[in-house]
């Protein structure tokens, strides 16, 4: 039996990383539209993500999913209904900055030792017609080890908080994707 694995996005533009982190949440029952609804569930409507999205000095116009780009991140790549990647390139280890004018064939050549390269995915995954799958991974590629080393100190500190915030986005996904629509007589 031959079996043929599709590859994520994500596998595309960050294929070797050093760090990464990967959460997902079930959602089981008969709901239309979940991806759409994946990318417009409203962060705001949780107070977690709200604190810590202030407490590391993120925008506050970043409240879906789609307006990551308001951080730095470059929408890399969406396979419609199945997945969307978007990416940051920096020289900090911190990301205090970011290189917002690369293209999406730009991020995948850069290799440059003073730079880090950053990617983070959404995916929905249908194990059947009532259970469905949202992921969401990031990956981190350093280009040298010393910028490696210098990241590795700020991902210690940022790395729970960051879990927070994307175990907290999986489940407003679900709560908002479960929720039913009300719908005027």
């Amino acid at each position: 039996m031959l079996f043929l694995i599709k590859k994520m996005l994500i596998d595309k533009y960050l294929p070797a990383y050093h760090f990464n982190e990967l959460h997902s949440i079930e959602l089981n029952g008969f709901v239309s539209g979940i991806y759409q609804k994946m990318l417009q569930c409203d962060f705001r409507k949780s107070s977690i993500i709200k604190y810590l999205f202030r407490l590391r000095g993120m925008p506050k116009e970043v409240y879906s999913i789609e307006h990551l780009i308001n951080m730095g991140f470059i929408k890399l790549d969406e396979e419609p209904g199945k997945e969307i990647l978007f990416g940051r390139v920096t020289d900090s280890p911190m990301f205090n900055t970011c290189q917002s004018n690369v293209s999406s064939k730009e991020f995948i050549r850069k290799s440059d030792p003073t730079i880090i390269k950053a990617v983070i995915n959404f995916k929905l995954h249908d194990k059947s017609n009532s259970q469905h799958i949202i992921s969401t991974e990031t990956r981190v590629w350093c280009g040298s080890k010393a910028m490696k080393s210098k990241f590795k100190y700020y991902w210690f500190f940022i790395k729970p908080f960051s879990q927070i915030i994307r175990k907290s986005m999986l489940k407003q996904m679900k709560q908002q994707i479960l929720q039913p629509q009300h719908t005027n007589p």
